[in-house]
């Protein structure tokens, strides 16, 4: 009799377990304007899943709901965008996805993912792969083929239908002079320097690395080499062996990480000698030195000064292009709404679950 309580339970628990697999893969929607896609609930769980995680709560069926309005939109948008021959080919990914991450680590510019490698391993003791992985849950394919791809996709075919219009829109001058009234405690730039720094990666040889560093460091102070000829040649590092170039630092914590040093340490380099060589430093991957040209001291910048010392554009300029920017952004997602709204249609989502038998189904 035991022995068929056990057997009754096990087949008993083997059918629940079935039956909870089979639900994730229930239909709720079906897509169809080039290819025919199916939104199950195990699709809106996952992407649920991971809200929730980031939230620190569970979402609502209500919630949920939304999630699953927002994956069939996507779906529409992007089968719309194939049909209309819209493509993303894996460099413009590459770089994309670079260029997006670069912007999230506040970096001066686009950092080639050896560098990002380099910075993370220096400050977070983790690969590249590895951090994105704890930041997003994902990895590096996964980020940019399930969130760069889609939205590069997206705006690209919302700027293939709206080119015209949307060169038309453009900050104004008082739209300009308001932005800069309104956030004017904002525009300063720090203590700053310029310095021009040289590096030679560690790479499987820290000891040959040292050696030809110090090798480097004892022609500039000698005069043997100049800056310029070490900033020409070092923009070829391969076949110099080192890279070298110019830096501007501002005295904040962000650009010690960048340089790959401590706040302290950096305070140290503001309180150095201008055109006196360094020590040589060690910044994890790579070891370095560096000289500084020039300093510069905090300033409360005006709407018409230069955003960096030796650049030309201005405060006016910057804000021009970031007001224009959010005025073509808002528009292309009111355009956005629109084609969802006009490809929304019975003859393009077959929805198979609606009202409270939806939210049923999302109430797990």
């Amino acid at each position: 009799m035991k022995k068929l309580a056990i057997g009754t339970f096990m087949v008993l628990a083997g059918l629940f377990a079935a039956t909870a697999q089979a639900s994730l893969y229930q239909q709720l929607a079906v897509v169809k304007i080039t290819d025919t896609e199916v939104v199950t609930v195990k699709e809106v769980k996952d992407i649920v899943d991971t809200q929730e995680k980031e939230a620190g709560r569970k979402l609502t069926p209500q919630e949920r709901a939304q999630t699953y309005e927002t994956i069939i939109n996507q779906k529409l948008i992007l089968q719309a965008a194939k049909k209309a021959g819209v493509t993303v080919s894996a460099s413009e990914l590459d770089e994309a996805f670079l260029a997006n991450i670069s912007q999230q680590l506040n970096l001066p510019r686009v950092y080639s993912e050896k560098e990002l490698n380099d910075l993370v391993m220096a400050n977070k003791k983790m690969s590249f792969a590895e951090f994105v992985k704890d930041q997003t849950g994902m990895g590096v394919e996964e980020v940019k083929n399930q969130i760069i791809r889609p939205d590069l996709i997206w705006r690209r075919y919302l700027l293939s239908q709206n080119q015209q219009e949307l060169q038309k829109i453009s900050a104004t001058d008082k739209e300009i002079r308001d932005y800069y009234e309104l956030n004017k405690t904002q525009f300063i730039r720090p203590d700053s320097l310029k310095m021009f720094l040289v590096a030679v990666p560690k790479e499987n040889d820290p000891q040959g690395a040292r050696v030809k560093l110090e090798g480097l460091l004892k022609d500039v102070k000698s005069g043997k080499k100049t800056i310029e000829q070490m900033r020409r040649d070092g923009q070829n590092p391969k076949e110099a062996g080192y890279g070298a170039g110019d830096l501007y630092l501002m005295k904040v914590q962000q650009h010690a990480a960048q340089l790959g040093v401590s706040y302290e340490e950096l305070l140290k380099i503001f309180d150095g000698d201008v055109n006196k060589p360094s020590e040589i430093m060690d910044a994890g991957q790579v070891l370095q030195f560096y000289i500084v040209l020039e300093k510069y001291p905090f300033k409360a910048l005006e709407i018409s000064d230069v955003v960096r010392p030796e650049s030309t554009q201005t405060i006016y300029e910057t804000i021009r292009a970031l007001v224009t920017q959010t005025k073509q952004l808002q528009f292309l997602e009111q355009k956005r709404q629109e084609t969802i709204k006009s490809l929304n249609t019975p003859e393009n989502v077959t929805r198979k679950k609606t009202g409270d038998d939806l939210i049923k189904l999302l109430s797990w």
